[in-house]
């Protein structure tokens, strides 16, 4: 029974469906509205003039604690099955380079979203939804316990002293404006920044950080809390139980395969085919900010020399059902209100060309939240994507680190044609038996529009230039190639 406890517990934040980064389609230059989730500086320059998303669907699982093991059959073959006879074993996993456990639950619902290029300068408007949950700082032994239970005999009788161990959660929903800049174009060199700016407004919210614990589990009964300090918060599910502001600042640095001398995208001769670049290199903040949940019960609490006669037998129903339970405690102070944390973090990206059409790209994310904050932990990642694109159709194999795992890399396989996409940075899963212990799963379908009006409809003189019809308001082809004027 497990197994497909286990397949459930990994799928439901999909029913409300990010995958995390969305690595396959991370560097692309066809990726549209995409681009600009990680670095809001890529519109810039983008190559379609005009992107629109009609809808699109994430979802991303990823834990360091249990992997489902022993499988009978692929994860695809088991999700169209109704017999619930797929087999296979929960398994604790081990640690590697990492000291705490991790997970990480992220999943989204995209709405309508357009890019659009306005010479130098690019806009982009968007709404989604997004849910996130993240644990971050369980020891291996605390770990231990979870997986095992409190009767687990090997650590009872053994002091523990955990610190930072945070459990966070919330739902909003977000409208966002995107604008992005080309603050030079020089010889082979350009170099953009751009701005994502979004309201949230928040639907739910919960929050479990506990900041020193110090227990002793004596048996399959007693437990002793010698110290305990902890914060926590939670606000009921409502359409508008939060708000507040979020942003991602970012710029990137291209060298171009040919002059850029005041290159303007899409407005005329050098500027109806995309720049191409040797290589592109990206900085970026991305979740600036929080949601303030006004109405939630929150509080912190102090406690020492809590004991606890029989652990198995606790039943804890709501804040007046902990009240009991910390009858003992030295200090307990409830407040009204909760700020969340966006999942903030920096992230470096950079994309080679390898010859026409084939690129490698290489992106890191690391998290930039405190240990003792009520701020979402974003996942830690790594990874290296070589794929082939062109207009209409694009292949990408994402290779994956999540948390510096080096012995458990994910990989991952992307595929665009025009503007329907579907996408994995862990496909492994779906296609073979292996060990359970992330999904990764994305979709979009949008609309590209490849030249502007300014480009007219893609005629050409026998000189290659665009060809200007005397007495219509066509744009003049450029006399300098590249300078847009």
């Amino acid at each position: 029974m497990r197994a497909p406890l286990f397949i459930a517990g990994l799928l439901l934040p999909a029913v409300g469906a990010l995958a995390q980064e969305r690595f396959g389609l991370l560097h692309s230059n066809y990726g549209g509205t995409d681009i600009t989730v990680l670095n809001p500086a890529r519109s810039a320059a983008q190559w379609p003039w005009m992107d629109i998303r009609l809808v699109g669907a994430d979802a991303f699982v990823w834990n360091s604690l249990v992997a489902w093991t022993g499988r009978e059959r692929p994860l695809i073959d088991e999700l169209r099955s109704n017999s619930g006879g797929a087999g296979g074993d929960l398994v604790m996993r081990s640690l590697h380079l990492s000291r705490s456990h991790h997970a990480t639950v992220a999943a989204n619902v995209l709405g309508p979203a357009v890019s659009i290029a306005l010479g130098r300068s690019s806009v982009g408007f968007g709404i989604r939804s997004r849910s996130y949950v993240s644990a971050s700082g369980i020891s291996p032994e605390l770990g231990r316990f979870i997986y095992e239970g409190l009767n687990y005999a090997p650590q009872h009788g053994t002091r523990y002293h955990d610190q930072g161990i945070r459990a966070l959660g919330a739902a909003w929903t977000e409208a966002g404006i995107n604008y992005a800049h080309i603050l030079r174009s020089e010889g082979f060199g350009m170099l953009s920044a751009g701005i994502n700016a979004r309201y949230l407004m928040g639907h739910a919210a919960g929050a479990f950080q506990i900041t020193d614990l110090d227990y002793t589990v004596y048996d399959t009964a007693r437990i002793d809390i010698h110290e305990l300090s902890a914060r926590y918060g939670f606000a009921q599910p409502a359409m508008n139980a939060g708000n507040g502001w979020g942003a991602d600042l970012g710029i990137t640095y291209e060298r171009t395969m040919d002059e850029v001398n005041d290159y303007r995208p899409h407005r005329g001769g050098a500027g109806c085919t995309p720049q191409r670049y040797r290589y592109r290199i990206g900085l970026s903040l991305v979740d600036l900010g929080g949601i303030h949940f006004a109405q939630a019960e929150a509080g912190t609490i102090n406690a020492g020399s809590l004991s606890i006669p029989d652990h198995g037998d606790m039943r804890v129903r709501g804040i007046e059902g902990i009240d009991s339970v910390l009858a003992g405690a030295t200090n307990w102070t409830r407040t009204n209100g909760l700020r969340m944390g966006l999942p903030t973090g920096i992230s470096l990206q950079y994309d080679q060309r390898l010859a026409d059409f084939a690129y490698i790209g290489l992106a890191a994310v690391h998290p930039l939240s405190g240990r003792n904050s009520m701020r979402l932990r974003r996942a830690n990642a790594i990874a290296l994507t070589p794929r082939l694109e062109t207009r209409y159709a694009e292949m990408a194999v994402p290779i994956v680190l999540h948390e510096f795992d080096l012995a458990k890399p994910t990989v991952g396989f992307m595929l665009r044609l025009h503007g329907l996409v579907v996408g994995t940075d862990h496909i492994l899963p779906f296609i073979s038996k292996r060990d359970v212990h992330a999904l990764d799963l994305y979709v979009r379908v949008r609309w590209m529009i490849f030249r502007s009006p300014a480009c007219g409809n893609g005629k050409r003189s026998r000189t290659g230039s665009l060809a200007h019809r005397s007495g219509t308001k066509d744009m003049v082809p450029c006399t300098i190639p590249g300078s847009g004027k």
